[in-house]
């Protein structure tokens, strides 16, 4: 299970992440933490981002409205509006307010656990040309590969900067985001709120670590009270934790 170096190159970069306010030990920001970009990424686009330097976090969006064309990034402004102590309903105003992701902003970060992007998690979506690009016959072989070689350089990202809060969605990818962000085998504490899960722990670092339901599908967190409550809970977290 060789990488090819181009793609080893890439992969060990910011390559996937949306950019923004990384953050520092001093002015701690929030991160947003995705599974992996959606899209159709074409193999011809993916060789072309492989040749891309992401040595360095992108400072974010040009302008903050971009995250309104996004369900994904809807969502993330709904919650952060919560944890930021204000209404769901109000997170077209939290984004004017606080730009998060943007260029010049400062306080909120977004990136994703995986580099490359398609249009869904299923494993299908792996084929010939994306093996002869990366070096993996599968894509499960490409997982592995983050998961032993891409989460410890996001593991050391998160020490160097250390954010007060890494909000991870997807409880699927609850092994991955530990092994990104803490450690693997670390008991998360766990509450339910409205039948959906949330997950928490702070690392050794002492960045709270939260892992919610992805927020775009009917069996995750998409109703607008239950993501209030979750934000809620959150701010609450990261205030008796002196995260704040």
């Amino acid at each position: 299970m060789t990488a090819n170096p181009d793609f080893e190159k890439w992969a060990l970069s910011y390559a996937g992440c949306d950019g923004g306010d990384i953050g520092s030990p001093g002015r701690h920001s929030i991160w947003v933490c995705g599974i992996e970009w959606g899209g159709n990424q074409s193999t011809e686009q993916l060789r072309d981002a492989m040749q891309c330097d992401e040595s360095l976090p992108r400072p974010g969006y040009g302008d903050a409205t971009h995250n309104l064309k996004h369900i994904f990034n809807r969502q993330a402004l709904k919650i952060l509006s919560a944890i930021n102590g204000q209404k769901v309903s109000e997170y077209r105003d939290f984004c004017q307010q606080a730009q998060p992701f943007a260029q010049g902003s400062s306080g909120y970060f977004k990136l994703n656990l995986y580099p490359i992007a398609f249009k869904d998690t299923n494993r299908v979506r792996w084929h010939a040309e994306f093996a002869e690009a990366t070096g993996f016959d599968t894509k499960a072989a490409y997982i592995k590969w983050c998961q032993t070689h891409r989460f410890p350089r996001m593991r050391q990202w998160a020490h160097t900067a250390k954010p007060k809060l890494i909000l991870c969605l997807g409880k699927d990818y609850r092994t991955d985001f530990k092994r990104a962000f803490h450690a693997e085998n670390t008991s998360f504490n766990h509450v339910s709120i409205d039948g959906r899960d949330l997950w928490w722990s702070l690392n050794a670092d002492g960045t709270l670590v939260a892992i919610i339901p992805f927020m775009v599908n009917r069996y995750g967190l998409t109703r607008n009270d239950s993501i209030q409550k979750f934000g809620d809970q959150i701010a609450q977290l990261l205030e008796q934790h002196g995260c704040l």
